[in-house]
Parts: structure tokens; C-alpha cells; sequence
């Protein structure tokens, strides 16, 4: 019984991954399409307006979400009786409405300041003020995004998604070709509302009861949304601060060509890994929410969380080890050659991130808002930030390798002792058994690309990359069984 309920625990998890990692790859491929093609319209002029625009957008939706969204997720999850769940929703819908609309009148009140700080004069005022209504569909699309993910609705989360990718292709595309540069703003509100319209037609269709509720029942349910989404808040802010006194460092005691250096490592391994993380947190979290007052169910989940993971990151790091060269050629151009070592020893990092990717969610589920603030935002960051410096100014841009691979080291020991002594949750052995060979002749990978001669490296690298993805393949059918993926568990 126990091997079919964990084999019935593997497919679920990874059926939830393959939905939304699927819905976020036809998602990528139209963001693509419509980059292009708006590259083709606007030119380069015109991409920059748009980059600034959009720059200034996102840190008021940021701001003006306040945590909302993921805080959200998690009240809505954890409830179990369906009423509890409609009170949640409209106490959160009641909130974020109230934070919106703060974040629109915030943005069309300081146009000006908005248009001077951005363009350097005040001739973009108008647009500020018509985004202001983007801002305010933008924040109410996640927010139903968060009610499909709290109820763990991920085929129509996916759904979503996609919709908003191709309303931004459909009705984009045109305007910039009638409108130049003039339908960047039009295009972001009809993007924006059309979003919304569609995530809140299938909430709507969820048939989630209507509540009758004082504001005084709002405030109790939103208040302690609002101090978990402020801590989340606080420490993205502190992980912002803590990039931006990097970057500073590296161009006083270094150069700006380092900070584009390092930056683009950091954009190739995070768009190679992200994805993987982005889509099975989409159904781990609210699944772990519900299932934390039960301590052996959540431990049980977050072991075999941990061992899918690091089952699908294994391939894509020794991949990204064997071929970061032409990774590098085809993404950027021979001039970013020197950061082949620096994205090898990057990517060895994100065993650490798929080690404590199941463990990190613990507190959130739990609500623990004064532990997430303390470590993942305070002691985190400012670990990160010591140990970057540190490695820049003793090795230069290699240092920022060897700082990573040290920092994922103590995340691994610090995310392990401290959910073990707070949650009393960690993993078994059983993991070890997963992690440990392949991670080894990853290591000796990434070894042998720093000592020896290419035609040998890339032999001995293409056959660890052969032997690790044919291994996960093996562990990950044992679990699944890969052919019955799409046909077992439930989404």
C-alpha cells in the first residue's frame, strides 16, 4: 500500500509539473514570436521605450501587490472546508481591490514624476497616467491567478497563461504596426484587461460561494495576509538591495563589462533552471499548504518533492556543463566566451536550490512570516552579498563562481538543520541515494573542463551527461512510470 500511495504522490507531482511547465514553454515560444516581431515594428528605439515602460511598471505592481498574491495561495490552500475557502476569497479579492486601486492613483497622481525620473522630462505624463489603469488590471489578473493556484485548478492556471501570452501577440503586434511607439501604452491595458476578463471568467466558472462579509471579517482574514505578503515583500526587497551592492562593488574594485559578464551567466543558467522551479512550485505550494497541520503527510510530500527535482535538475545541469560553450554562441556572441567557467560552476550551484526548493516552502506554508523575514530575507541576502564580495575581490569574476558554489553549500546545511530544529521536517537517507552518485560524476565534470584538453574533456563530459540522463530517466520512470504520466493522478 505504501509503494502505491507514493507511487500515486510521484505522478501527481509530476503530472502538476508537466501541466504548467508545458503551458510556460508555449508560452516562451509566443513571448519569442512576438519579441521578434516587435523588434521587426519598433526597432531599437522603440524596444527601448518599451523596456522603460515596462521597468516602470513592475516595481509598482510589485510594490502595490504587497505579497498578496503568494500570501494568498497559501490562506486559500490551507483551508479544508469549503466556506472557510469563499470567506478567504473574498477577503482577499477585497484587499487586493483596495491595494490596486492605491497602486493606480499612486501611479496617475505622480505621472510627472513618473515621465521625469524615466525619460527626463515631462512629455510622457499622459502615458504614465493611462498605464496607471494597466497597473490596476495587471494586479487583479494575479490576484485570480492566486485563486485558480490556491485551489489547485493548474489546467486552467495553464490556460491562463497561454491566453495571456497570445492576447499579447494578437493585440500587441497590431497596434505597434498602426501606432509605432503611440500603442505601447493601449497595448499594455488592453493586455492587462483582457488577462483579467479571462482569469476572472474561470474563477467565476469555479462555482465559489458567494459570502456575505463585514469589513471588520475582511481586516481579520487580510491582516494576516498582509503581514506574511509584507515579510515576502521585504525580503525581495532585501534580495534587490543585496544585487544592487554587488553590482556596485563589482564596478568599484572591477568593471561594468564584469557586471555584464556576470549577468548574462546568470540569465543562461537561470532561464535553463528556472522553468523546472517556477512549474512545480505552482502546485506544490497550495499542496503543502493544505497538507501542514499534518506533520507525516508534509514531510512525506516534501521528500518526494525533493526527489523529483533533483531527479529533472541533474540532466539539465550536466547538460549545461557539457554545453555551455555553445549555449554561450547561440545565445550571445564569441565575446562572452570567458563566462563558460563561471556558468559551469553556476549550474553545479542549482543542486543546492533543488535540494532546498521543497524545504524553503515549508515556513511559507506554515505562515511563519517572522522566520521567512529572518533568514531567507535578512541572513540570506547578506550571506550572499559578504560571500560575492569576498570571492570578486580575492579571484575576480572566477571568484563570483566559487562564492556561488560555497553559498549553495551553506544553503544545503542551513535549510536542512534549521527546517529539521523549527518543522522538524527533513529528508530521509533514501535521498542521498538519489543525489549523491550523479552529483559526484557531475562534480568530476565540471573537474575535469578546468584540467584537461578539449577533445578529451567533452569526451569524458558527454558520457557523465550520458550516464546521468539515462539515470534519472531510470529513477524517474521506477516512481512514474513516464508512458502512464499523462493517463495516472490528477492535475
Amino acid at each position: 500500500m505504501k509503494s502505491e500511495e507514493d507511487s500515486s504522490l510521484y505522478r501527481q507531482i509530476m503530472k502538476g509539473t508537466a501541466v504548467f511547465g508545458g503551458s510556460q514553454l508555449f508560452t516562451m515560444f509566443i513571448n519569442i514570436v512576438k519579441g521578434k516581431m516587435v523588434a521587426i515594428i519598433l526597432r531599437d528605439y522603440g524596444m527601448g521605450i518599451s523596456s522603460l515602460m515596462q521597468s516602470a511598471l513592475m516595481p509598482m505592481q510589485q510594490l502595490f501587490s504587497f505579497g498578496l498574491p503568494t500570501a494568498g495561495v497559501r490562506d486559500i490552500a490551507a483551508e479544508t472546508d469549503a466556506e472557510k475557502k469563499a470567506e478567504a476569497v473574498t477577503a482577499f479579492r477585497r484587499v487586493l481591490f483596495v491595494l490596486a486601486f492605491l497602486g493606480m492613483c499612486t501611479m496617475a497622481i505622480g505621472a510627472m514624476l513618473f515621465s521625469v525620473s524615466t525619460f527626463g522630462d515631462a512629455s510622457h505624463t499622459l502615458w504614465f497616467v493611462e498605464m496607471a489603469v494597466a497597473l490596476l488590471f495587471f494586479i487583479l489578473q494575479t490576484g485570480e491567478n492566486s485563486i485558480l493556484q490556491g485551489y489547485r485548478q493548474l489546467k486552467t492556471l495553464a490556460l491562463c497563461n497561454i491566453v495571456g501570452a497570445l492576447c499579447g501577440l494578437l493585440f500587441g503586434v497590431p497596434l505597434y504596426w498602426y501606432l509605432g511607439i503611440e500603442g505601447i501604452v493601449p497595448s499594455m491595458i488592453i493586455l492587462s484587461f483582457t488577462t483579467w476578463c479571462f482569469s476572472r471568467y474561470f474563477t467565476r466558472r469555479m462555482g465559489i460561494a458567494h459570502v456575505r462579509q463585514t469589513w471588520h471579517e475582511t481586516w481579520t482574514w487580510g491582516r494576516r495576509m498582509l503581514l506574511l505578503g509584507g515579510a515576502m515583500m521585504l525580503a525581495g526587497l532585501f534580495g534587490t538591495l543585496s544585487t544592487y551592492f554587488v553590482n556596485t562593488f563589482i564596478r568599484s574594485f572591477g568593471t561594468i563589462a564584469d557586471i555584464g559578464l556576470f549577468q548574462a551567466a546568470n540569465m543562461i543558467v537561470l532561464q535553463s533552471t528556472s522553468l523546472v522551479f517556477s512549474a512545480m512550485a505552482t502546485d506544490y505550494f497550495p499542496h503543502l499548504s493544505s497538507l501542514i497541520d499534518n506533520r507525516s503527510e508534509s514531510s512525506r510530500l516534501v521528500e518526494k518533492e525533493g526527489e523529483i527535482v533533483i531527479l529533472i535538475m541533474l540532466p539539465i545541469i550536466s547538460l549545461l556543463i557539457l554545453f555551455a560553450p555553445l549555449i554561450v554562441r547561440i545565445l550571445l556572441t564569441p565575446q562572452f566566451d570567458s563566462i563558460v567557467p563561471l556558468i559551469r560552476l553556476m549550474s553545479i550551484s542549482f543542486v543546492a536550490r533543488a535540494w532546498c526548493f521543497p524545504l524553503d516552502y515549508v515556513c511559507l506554508a506554515r505562515g511563519d512570516k517572522s522566520f521567512f523575514f529572518w533568514v531567507d530575507g535578512v541572513f540570506t541576502n547578506v550571506k550572499t552579498f559578504l560571500l560575492y564580495v569576498a570571492g570578486y575581490y580575492l579571484f575576480g569574476l572566477i571568484g563570483l563562481g566559487y562564492a556561488i558554489v560555497a553559498n549553495a553549500l551553506i544553503d544545503i546545511l542551513c535549510s536542512t538543520l534549521l527546517n529539521k530544529w523549527r518543522y522538524n521536517i527533513t529528508y530521509s537517507t533514501d535521498i542521498l541515494k538519489v543525489l549523491l552518485p550523479m552529483f559526484l560524476l557531475c562534480i568530476f565534470s565540471l573537474t575535469v573542463s578546468f584540467l584537461l584538453n578539449d577533445v578529451v574533456c567533452y569526451t569524458i563530459m558527454g558520457i557523465s551527461a550520458t550516464i546521468v540522463c539515462t539515470w534519472s530517466y531510470i529513477q524517474l520512470n521506477k516512481r512514474i512510470g513516464i508512458k502512464d504520466l499523462f493517463t495516472h493522478g490528477k492535475s
